[in-house]
């Protein structure tokens, strides 16, 4: 009775304690994620003769320096500004052309749009129309996330914060929780290991592969926009550089929108020249990630994708990276269960 008893009361301790912390438990979860990316480095620094408290420290600061604060700094500055152009086009009066209107009027679109009104006996004022309402309503929901990012950057600089302070103590202490989950699993020892395992190779892949993507797409994106004179180039690469991050959708909207405005403009050599790039910057994401996340985890491509998409739907822009690693430990547990009973290891 009193077993029972000790266990309700933990298990209640628990809950509430997830119920306190919980507004930073993605924070801290991704701080856990980033700290593994640090650990080589880690252990290079005490091999040096570094103590692993100014290792540590070290390292964080430098993370923080390099990574975080200039990501956060891109993402808000590029969501404020995306912001007030997409609220600028949403305010538009309906009747004054419009960008489906200025694309339609493009000699290839309207001779394609003549095609299909003939061949469907559609007008082509209302496929215009329907066009418009289904642009603004996409741009309506695209202006209120970037609102909400840009409404978001307070807490953001807490959960920064809260990141950075994770990020050091995970280096400082992830020896010692990782000892204290292999003493205390209710799984053997060496799937314990798998589990451990599993969850590092998965955060160093799933970050990696996003950010070196990203970061190809808006470098190789940025230099043809340069070549091609459009303007303010550096901000449409940061463009692509935050929606490369969203499943789905990644750059695509961001380049073949440029390329779409090259047309309307009547500069139709470099709409096809950043249409071309337009295709190209997809596929190095298509290229990039395969090599990343391969032999990672046995993490079915259509699994990692719904957990990326579902994380970002339920947590937020870190859920990218946090859905593909929670789906691979789901991924090695079921794997673990589902074995034989004499190929188990005692617990």
């Amino acid at each position: 009775m009193w077993s029972m008893a000790r266990r309700l009361f933990v298990l209640f301790v628990f809950a509430l304690f997830l119920y306190v912390i919980h507004p930073f438990l993605v924070p801290v979860t991704m701080g856990a994620v980033l700290s593994v990316l640090l650990i080589p480095g880690l252990d290079w620094m005490e091999k040096k003769k570094f103590s692993q408290v100014v290792s540590s420290l070290t390292l964080t600061f430098a993370f923080t320096l390099v990574v975080l604060l200039p990501g956060a700094f891109l993402i808000f500055s590029g969501a404020k500004a995306g912001f007030q152009q997409i609220q600028a086009w949403k305010d538009a009066p309906k009747g004054d052309g419009g960008l489906i209107e200025a694309i339609v009027n493009i000699p290839a679109v309207r001779g394609f749009m003549s095609y299909l009104t003939d061949f469907f006996s559609v007008d082509q004022a209302k496929l215009i129309d329907m066009g418009q309402d289904l642009a603004r309503g996409i741009g309506i929901k695209a202006a209120d996330l970037l609102g909400e990012m840009v409404a978001y950057l307070p807490s953001m600089m807490m959960a920064m914060a809260v990141m950075m302070l994770s990020i050091y103590f995970f280096l400082v202490d992830g020896r010692s929780l990782a000892f204290f989950i292999r003493r205390n699993s209710f799984f053997g020892s060496n799937e314990t290991d798998q589990l451990i395992q599993a969850v590092v190779n998965m955060c160093r892949s799933v970050i990696l592969a996003s950010v070196v993507s990203a970061v190809s797409q808006a470098f190789v994106f940025t230099i043809v926009a340069v070549a091609a004179g459009v303007p303010n180039p550096a901000f449409v690469g940061t463009l692509v550089l935050i929606a490369s991050f969203i499943p789905i959708v990644g750059s695509a909207p961001i380049t073949i929108g440029v390329a779409i405005q090259a047309f309307i403009s009547g500069n139709s050599v470099t709409g096809v020249v950043l249409l071309i790039a337009a295709f190209v910057v997809s596929g190095i994401d298509n290229f990039i990630r395969p090599v990343f996340l391969k032999g990672s985890t046995n993490l079915h491509p259509m699994l990692a994708f719904l957990a990326a998409l579902g994380g970002l739907q339920s947590v937020g822009f870190l859920g990218v990276f946090l859905g593909p690693i929670v789906a691979a430990l789901f991924v090695v547990t079921v794997e673990i269960l589902t074995q034989p009973n004499d190929q188990r290891t005692p617990t």
